[in-house]
This record gives structure tokens, C-alpha cells and sequence, in this order.
């Protein structure tokens, strides 16, 4: 019960934003671009930088491959779920979709109610690998979605900061720069900023949809593929961790696990937006795994823990 109320408490407020965006776009007609670009450009790069300087790198090394390898694996169902269930959707954003989880503002509430501080590196970490997926082969993907060539799409990795941001991060960590405690709480503000942002993005895209022309049942299904097909690999995953590396401790190991119950990432949207491309349909995805997941992650946490 304790999980339940932490996680309402701290995740269901941003919820409100999804429906604020929507009305601001309706009645005011708010854009999304420039919310995307100031996301994109400053407030996703600081959170990357303040995370990986507070990770320990070995730590995120492990667990940041774990997650990026999940991320990289989720394109397999994505490419069956295209072929059988989605044939009408663009493929590379489905890819983006299975592989991009939302592990910043769901991650941390749930790490706090179960653990407090204890395994804070380990949520650390695995938004690190996560970033790094998100920011690099996610942005790719979606840069296809538009027929942009392969050589464009690829130089459009390298037009936004996340990567710069990760390669700072990690040479002022190797020089054990630490973060000072003023800035942690402004970390805290712009990790806030960004998922409350995400979700007026969503709701900003959601007001352009005619939604008594979605096909429910078919995303419903689309959803379903993705969370256990990702619960799936990351039983595998962790597995394999135990018997080859063995970093991971009991409580560590079905943390990994709750992963798969996490929603697409908010990013997701952002991306789409700044690209001008597949902006409804991934603003459908990640709401409805939004909602999906106010049920799943409380399930999962309750019968692991």
C-alpha cells in the first residue's frame, strides 16, 4: 500500500499536464515545437550531466549495458508486431516505441518508495543506458520515419547535445567532479520540469487526433507484445547477469525486472515533435503505456516485493 501512495503521490500530479496540454492547445492553441527544443537542447542534457556525475561508472557500466542491450533486443518484437498486428504503422517509430522506457520520472518515484536512497545508482545507471539508446538509435529511427537518408538521419544524432552531454558527464566523473549540493536541488526542479513538460507535449499532440478513429484493439495489442515481450528479454537479461557477472544482488535484480513495466518514454513525443514526424501516433503510444503502467508498475512492485 505504501508503494501504491508514493507512486500516486508523486507520479499521478503529471498526469494533469497531459490534460492541461490538450486544453492549452484547443483554447489557446499552444504549439509544441518550442517546449521540444528547449527540452531537447538544455533540460534533457543538465539531467544526463547531473545523473552520470553522481553514477559509479563501473556500476553503470553493467547495469547501463543490461539496459541498453534490452532496448537494442526490443527491436525484434517491434519488427513481428509490425509485420502481424501494425502493418499500417511507420516501423521505425514502433521500433523507438518497444525500445525507448521511461525510466526517469516512473524509475525514480518507485526506487524512493521501495528503498528510499538505497538503490538510487542503480536507477542511475540503468537511465544512463537507457539515454544513451534513446538519444542515439531512438532519434535515428525516428529521423527515418520521414524517409530522411541514412547518412542525414545519422548527423542528426550529432545535432543534439545528449551525446555531447554523456561524454562530458563521464570524463568529469573519471576526474571525480562531484556535484554540489545547491545543484542537486536544482537537478531535481529540471528532472521535473522535463517529465511535466513530456506529458504537456502529449497533450499538446493528442488535441490534433480524431479519436473516435482509433483503432483501440490494435494498440491494446501493440502494448501488450511490447510489455512482455520486454519482461521476457529482461528475465533473460538478468539471468545471465547472476551467472556470468553476478554485481547485481537479490534486491537489484528484481529492480531490473520492474523495468519491463514501465512505460514509452515521454523523449519519445519530444522527438517526434522536433522532427516533425509521427507526432499522433507516438503521442498515443506513450499515453496509453502511461496509463497502462499506473496499473502494471504498482502490480509488479507488489508481487516482487
Amino acid at each position: 500500500m505504501e508503494i501504491l501512495q508514493e507512486l500516486l503521490r508523486k507520479v499521478l500530479p503529471l498526469y494533469g499536464f497531459i490534460i492541461l496540454g490538450f486544453f492549452a492547445a484547443r483554447k489557446w492553441g499552444l504549439q509544441s515545437k518550442w517546449i521540444s527544443k528547449v527540452m531537447l537542447y538544455a533540460l534533457i542534457p543538465l539531467i544526463i550531466i547531473e545523473n552520470l556525475l553522481k553514477a559509479d561508472l563501473a556500476e553503470t557500466a553493467v547495469i547501463g549495458a543490461i539496459v541498453f542491450i534490452l532496448a537494442s533486443l526490443m527491436n525484434l518484437p517491434a519488427m513481428l508486431t509490425t509485420r502481424f498486428l501494425a502493418k499500417d504503422l511507420n516501423p521505425n517509430m514502433l521500433k523507438s516505441s518497444f525500445s525507448y522506457y521511461n525510466i526517469g520520472w516512473f524509475g525514480i518515484p518507485v526506487v524512493m518508495a521501495l528503498f528510499g536512497d538505497e538503490q538510487m545508482p542503480l536507477i542511475i545507471s540503468a537511465y544512463v543506458g537507457n539515454a544513451l539508446y534513446g538519444d542515439t538509435v531512438c532519434y535515428y529511427l525516428m529521423s527515418r520515419t520521414k524517409d530522411i537518408p541514412v547518412k542525414e538521419s545519422v548527423l542528426n544524432v550529432f545535432k543534439i547535445p545528449a551525446i555531447y552531454a554523456c561524454v562530458l558527464a563521464i570524463v568529469l566523473n573519471v576526474l571525480e567532479v562531484e556535484v554540489p549540493e545547491s545543484m542537486e536541488v536544482v537537478g531535481d526542479v529540471v528532472s521535473w520540469v522535463v517529465s511535466a513538460s513530456g506529458m504537456l507535449l502529449i497533450g499538446i499532440t493528442l488535441e490534433k487526433i480524431d479519436f473516435k478513429k482509433i483503432p483501440y484493439a490494435t494498440f491494446a495489442k501493440i502494448l501488450s507484445v511490447r510489455y512482455i515481450a520486454g519482461a521476457i528479454i529482461l528475465v533473460a537479461l538478468v539471468f545471465l547477469e547472476k551467472g556470468l557477472i553476478g554485481r547485481l544482488d537479490e534486491n537489484q535484480s528484481k529492480l531490473m525486472l520492474l523495468l519491463a513495466s514501465f512505460p514509452i518514454a515521454a523523449n519519445l513525443v519530444v522527438f517526434a515533435t522536433n522532427l516533425d514526424t509521427e507526432k499522433e501516433n507516438s503521442a498515443l503510444l506513450v499515453g496509453l503505456s502511461s496509463i497502462a503502467s499506473l496499473v502494471l508498475v504498482p502490480a509488479v512492485c507488489l508481487v516482487l516485493f
